[in-house]
């Protein structure tokens, strides 16, 4: 900040003696001179004799810089000063700390004040005094403050900005930008945005904390939540999983490399500790382009009250090394060539059993054939 021009020192209002007593001793010299032109020049217009205030004009030595000036009284060193380059300087003396309120520069106004400058101002204020330590501007206002800067830009600058708002606090603007190089934290008992588009960019991590319910909701049937990432999605749940949609769900997975998954013999595994059921209430298929393997370790049972329809393209094998016991209500076993082999073989109805060929023969060949 400019310093402002500092006004010369007062001049001297102790004046010599207009003549000396000579009963009391005798001068040895003559009284020295001075030349004018080479100090101020002053002349007074008015001196108080109870205070020796003073209106005074000053001209300097160049004859160019000269003043008129009006000092305080005496000791005060408050002064005003109007120079002939238009400027008008106003100050006050030295503070004395055991005087309350020395040395303040007070205005009162019942009609306000308008100031109107053309030119940069400065404005300087420096904590002091034994009241109000630490605070260098204090300003109260009792009605609004509107404060406007034109085509240019308002800054504030300090070690803590505090703004506080017994009611609302509003921030509007064509853009908004908050930076901080540190933690930047908004806390309130509730937090609303409310915007067309939003995008947040994290290049470190992201956490949410105490959160006892988490809801995204979308009215625009157009609407999706994607998640895009070239790492792993790691969800964890203390109770239940539930998904939930009106349209189709798809599940793919290519069975590439990857660190979260342990188990990388196959590509997609669902399993639980429990009982694991999984079904669709029209029909449900299990399709694999390549094969299908359908293995329990305490047994396998394929139940139906309809219909249950086992077919192969090519082979079909129904294998067991233990017992296999196929039984129905009717039971019909059809084929171009049909095999039934067994070490022991027993085909056995209770009421009734047939062999029958309709066009051809039928072959019963063995070591021992026993007919009752």
């Amino acid at each position: 900040m400019t310093e402002p021009t500092k006004a010369p020192q007062t001049k001297s209002l102790f004046q010599p003696a207009v003549k000396y007593p000579e009963d009391i001793f005798t001068p040895t010299q003559p009284d020295e001179t001075q030349q004018l032109a080479d100090t101020l020049n002053y002349l007074t217009a008015f001196k108080g004799w109870r205070t020796r205030s003073e209106i005074y004009e000053r001209v300097f030595p160049d004859g160019e810089n000269m003043a008129l000036r009006i000092d305080g009284p005496r000791g005060a060193g408050c002064f005003m000063t109007y120079r002939n380059d238009g400027g008008i300087r106003i100050g006050t003396g030295p503070l004395n700390t055991e005087i309350a309120g020395s040395c303040v520069l007070g205005l009162y106004s019942e009609g306000g004040t308008n100031q109107k400058h053309l030119s940069t101002s400065y404005y300087e204020y420096n904590m002091g005094g034994t009241e109000g330590k630490g605070v260098a501007l204090s300003i109260k206002a009792t009605g609004d403050v509107v404060e406007e800067c034109e085509g240019g830009q308002h800054s504030i600058k300090a070690t803590k900005i505090l703004i506080t708002a017994t009611d609302q606090l509003e921030i509007d603007g064509q853009n908004i930008l908050i930076a901080a190089q540190g933690d930047l934290q908004l806390q309130g008992a509730s937090v609303n945005t409310i915007t067309v588009n939003q995008k947040d960019i994290v290049t470190g991590q992201k956490m949410n904390f105490g959160a006892g319910e988490e809801t995204s909701m979308q009215f625009d049937p157009r609407a999706q939540v994607n998640i895009v990432t070239p790492g792993s999605i790691n969800m964890k749940a203390a109770q239940d999983f539930k998904l939930g949609t009106l349209g189709c769900v798809s599940l793919f997975a290519l069975g590439g490399a990857g660190a979260l998954v342990k188990n990388r013999s196959v590509g997609m595994s669902v399993s639980t500790k429990t009982k694991f059921a999984a079904g669709g209430t029209a029909a449900t298929d299990i399709i694999s382009s390549g094969f299908t393997k359908i293995q329990g370790t305490g047994g396998v049972e394929v139940t139906t009250p309809a219909m249950l329809d086992m077919n192969g393209t090519s082979d079909v094998q129904l294998v067991s090394e233990g017992m296999m016991d196929i039984s129905a209500t009717d039971l019909t076993i059809d084929g171009v060539n049909t095999t039934v082999t067994g070490t022991n073989t027993t085909v056995e109805g209770t009421a009734q059993a047939e062999l029958k060929s309709s066009g051809g023969s039928i072959k019963v060949i063995g070591q021992t054939i026993y007919l009752n």
